[in-house]
């Protein structure tokens, strides 16, 4: 006979398999989201698709950790589409759902997401302290794997923001553990990095090295993105090397991929290569064409206006976070005020002495109290300062990013038209003229740039010894056809001896040049202008003097400072910005030199260079 817990046995066994049937699989989901991010950008419909079924399975199943893995597929679909302000919204969730659950490594992945999304939208610097929080996490947990990704990352981030050699060391050490643990998941990421670190600094027969491995990596594999990739590089590299027929076979590949993924992104930066391409064969016309479609594409997907919002997202998304920061906080000092209140009360049983105790910890507590105020007032005007010279980084990226193109569409005109043979002489000389224009808007633009990053940019030197007088005398050479043009008359160093001199050529070249121009600008035709060089037993000096107006006692103040617009004017009309000497004197410290003028009004000017030896 059957006993009655034998029977209630069987009915809670039955009833169980049926409440597990009802019920979604969690692996189930975790393996559709998994499927999902190998989606590529023409999948977009499939991945929205499998996010809206694993958020209705994981309400289902309870399944607290499907809702944050819905959000992160919604939000690689935005990006895949463009819409990198709903993007980072999504990302920016999926972070604090991440931080909320205390999931490191979906915390590490919102990281990684924020940080491409930020990239994609030309805000390289915030990209870059999102992913030394990502790779920080990453070593905090000691896994390789995903520290050899975010070392990729990093060095990635940094050849975006101009700075190879910072990239090379994040890439190569990435590079020793994925060699010495023997993963292969971020090799293909890293050689691309490298390729692109040696194309920086001009070795293009390394990067290509780099870039023909990687498309073997991908080839026939199906995986058209990483493919595009490579062609994009490839067509880049080839370019350079002036292999042509090679290059318009890979920037057109790359285009061809583009499309076929539905990338506005891709497509546009496939339309900017074939610019470059078009512009280094002479046929300007096809150039701007295809500069023009890069344009639009790339100014629609990134604008002020969504800089702008995605800012304000991201301050959004910090202030509820210094709130929780400061609830924790509220929460440790309510539990220390209480344990404060037990201690006084047992000090009142005390002896006097006990009692005076409790007067000096109140004072000094007062005191304490006030030091925090204080502090945290400091702090608050920090970041108040620290998010104002980020709203202004911003804006001079956003200035350059949407003045250079006009400025470069004028220039590819210009020289378009300047090939037309019917012109007569007098149009030939209107275009030329334009053309100067534009590219006196071009520089502007750059030593503008140049001047705003000198307070957060430190020059990597690069000490030589060089022969000092040789070095001036070639650089007077390339500045020969410009006085020519004036008629003045340019003398170097005497070469009868050699002096020898430990410093940076390139920077030394840089201030050289402005130097030179400068005295060029300011001088009449037929005035002489001089390079010389002096040598004592603790100093070496290099010289730049004309005959020009000179500088009165009250402007010399204003001499070496930024945009500072002095009376003199050039003699010729030349474009002056008033930027030149203050990038001079900051080259001339970055080198431990010093920089000095000496002149007076109707005597001309004397600029001195000081090396200390």
């Amino acid at each position: 006979m059957i006993s009655y817990r034998l029977i209630l046995a069987i009915l809670l066994s039955v009833y169980s398999g049926l409440l597990q049937a009802q019920q979604p699989d969690t692996n189930a989901i975790k393996n559709l989201y998994d499927l999902s991010l190998d989606f590529a950008e023409d999948r977009v419909a499939e991945l929205r698709e499998n996010a809206d079924k694993i958020e209705a399975q994981s309400a289902k199943a309870e399944f607290t950790k499907g809702q944050l893995l819905a959000k992160r597929l919604r939000g690689l679909a935005e990006e895949y589409s463009g819409n990198y302000e709903a993007a980072i919204s999504l990302y920016l969730q999926t972070l604090n759902d991440a931080r909320t659950g205390k999931w490191i490594e979906y915390e590490i992945a919102a990281l990684s997401d924020l940080a491409i999304a930020y990239s994609e939208v030309k805000q390289y610097e915030k990209a870059k302290d999102v992913y030394k929080q990502s790779l920080q996490l990453s070593l905090d947990r000691g896994e390789v794997s995903s520290i050899i990704s975010g070392l990729g990352n990093l060095g990635a981030i940094y050849n975006q923001l101009d700075k190879p050699d910072s990239a090379q060391l994040f890439l190569e050490e990435g590079l020793r553990l994925s060699m010495q643990y023997n993963t292969s998941q971020s090799l293909s990421s890293i050689y691309n990095n490298l390729g692109n670190v040696f194309f920086k600094k001009k070795d293009y027969q390394k990067a290509l090295n780099y870039f023909l491995t990687n498309k073997a990596l991908h080839q026939g594999e199906g995986q058209e993105t990483l493919l595009w990739t490579d062609y994009l590089n490839l067509g880049d590299v080839y370019i350079e090397l002036g292999r042509i027929d090679s290059a318009r076979f890979y920037c057109e590949e790359a285009l061809r991929i583009a499309k076929l993924l539905n990338s506005r992104s891709k497509e546009a930066n496939s339309y900017a290569l074939l610019a470059k391409l078009n512009e280094r064969l002479g046929r300007f016309r096809e150039a701007y064409n295809f500069q023009q479609k890069w344009y639009q594409l790339d100014t629609a997907m990134v604008n002020q206006e969504t800089a702008a919002s995605i800012a304000e997202m991201q301050e959004r998304f910090n202030a509820r976070d210094r709130e929780k920061q400061n609830q924790l906080l509220q929460a440790a000092i309510e539990k220390e005020k209480l344990q404060n209140r037990n201690l006084r009360s047992l000090s009142l049983a005390a002896f006097l002495i006990l009692v005076l105790s409790v007067v000096l910890l109140i004072v000094y507590r007062k005191s304490n109290r006030q030091l925090v105020k204080v502090n945290t007032i400091i702090n608050r005007q920090k970041e108040a300062l620290s998010e104002l010279n980020q709203e202004k980084n911003n804006l001079m990226s956003i200035v350059s990013h949407d003045l250079s193109t006009p400025f470069s569409s004028i220039h590819l005109w210009s020289r378009l038209l300047e090939t037309d043979e019917h012109m007569n002489e007098e149009q030939k000389k209107a275009t030329q003229n334009i053309r100067k224009a534009a590219e006196n808007g071009e520089q502007l633009i750059r030593q503008i740039l140049e001047v705003e990053r000198a307070g957060t940019i430190q020059e990597k030197l690069e000490l030589e010894e060089i022969n000092l007088t040789a070095f001036l005398n070639h650089v007077v050479d390339q500045f020969q056809p410009i006085a020519n043009e004036k008629k003045i008359r340019l003398f170097g160093p005497s070469s009868e001896s050699d002096v020898f001199l430990l410093t940076d050529q390139q920077l030394l070249q840089r201030i050289l040049e402005n130097l030179l121009s400068n005295a060029i600008k300011f001088s009449e035709p037929g005035q002489p202008v001089r390079v010389s060089v002096e040598t004592g037993p603790a100093f070496t000096d290099i010289i730049v003097e004309d005959q020009g107006p000179g500088i009165s006692k009250e402007e010399q103040q204003q001499l070496f400072t930024r945009y500072g617009r002095l009376s003199p004017k050039p003699t010729a009309g030349e474009a002056s910005t008033g930027l030149g000497l203050s990038i001079v004197k900051r080259l001339a410290n970055e080198l431990s030199a010093t920089l000095q003028y000496i002149g007076e009004p109707g005597a001309g000017s004397r600029f001195l260079v000081r090396f200390k030896k």
